[in-house]
């Protein structure tokens, strides 16, 4: 007992001799460190209980799947959002350098950047107002033709006319770049498939995107007309002419 005694007295003696404000600042201490402590604990609990959820945004960011970014996920935009557009650039990749793969690329883009903003639920022209005016394939502006699409007072015929310049382009951008590229006729002929297919299906979406219903047309047309208020009837026609009086009493 007498040993405790003396060892509890020794162990006074010394914080006796520590100042207080060397205490307070090694109870501060400790109180941070157990809160970040505890942080941690529950940040490493949460990531456990929720992987799917972790995964998935982690997938999302990286594969740029639809309602993401625009650019900055690959080269060219919106690439992965067109129907075959990567295996079309990969199998004339032997050409890349020259003139035409740069215009068939930028093609491309558009077309899935056109798709990405038509199918949009915000109907916000956002992916095309990237892409830059090619006199080679392009009748107006990409991000004037999805605009028009999305506010559906766009002309059929203009549609198609849009589509059959990128569909003839495209197709002779792809045979020459096939000729460089050394590719046998069997693979021209599957490209050229992949090609129209993948067009196609940019083109059967905008049809029903973009062009106004029989119903809408006629509102529309409604809409167009004049109209004048019952309490204007029976006023006389204005002729252009003051009545005269000039203010005066």
């Amino acid at each position: 007992m007498s040993g405790i005694a003396e060892t509890s007295l020794a162990a006074g003696q010394i914080i006796d001799k520590i100042p207080w404000n060397t205490i307070a600042w090694i109870l501060l201490i400790a109180v941070i460190v157990a809160i970040l402590m505890n942080i941690c604990i529950q940040y490493k609990l949460f990531n456990r209980l929720t992987p799917a959820l972790s995964y998935g945004m982690q997938t999302q960011l990286a594969e740029g799947f639809f309602g993401g970014a625009a650019r900055g996920t690959g080269h060219p935009d919106c690439l992965r959002t067109l129907n075959a557009g990567p295996e079309l650039l990969e199998a004339v990749a032997r050409a890349q350098g020259s003139a035409d793969y740069a215009e068939f690329q930028l093609l491309l883009s558009k077309l899935g950047c056109f798709k990405k903003d038509i199918m949009s639920p915000s109907g916000i022209v956002e992916a095309t107002r990237y892409q830059p005016y090619e006199t080679a394939h392009d009748r107006q502006p990409v991000a004037e033709v999805a605009a028009t699409c999305l506010n559906r007072t766009i002309a059929p015929r203009d549609l198609d006319i849009t589509f059959k310049t990128w569909h003839d382009r495209g197709k002779v951008l792809l045979l020459r770049l096939c000729t460089l590229a050394n590719l046998k006729e069997g693979e021209v002929v599957q490209l050229e498939k992949l090609y129209v297919s993948a067009v196609d299906d940019v083109y059967s979406i905008a049809k029903g995107r973009c062009i106004a219903t029989p119903g809408e047309q006629e509102a529309a047309a409604h809409d167009a007309q004049p109209f004048e208020p019952q309490e204007t009837k029976n006023l006389r026609e204005y002729n252009g002419y003051f009545s005269g009086w000039g203010g005066a009493v």
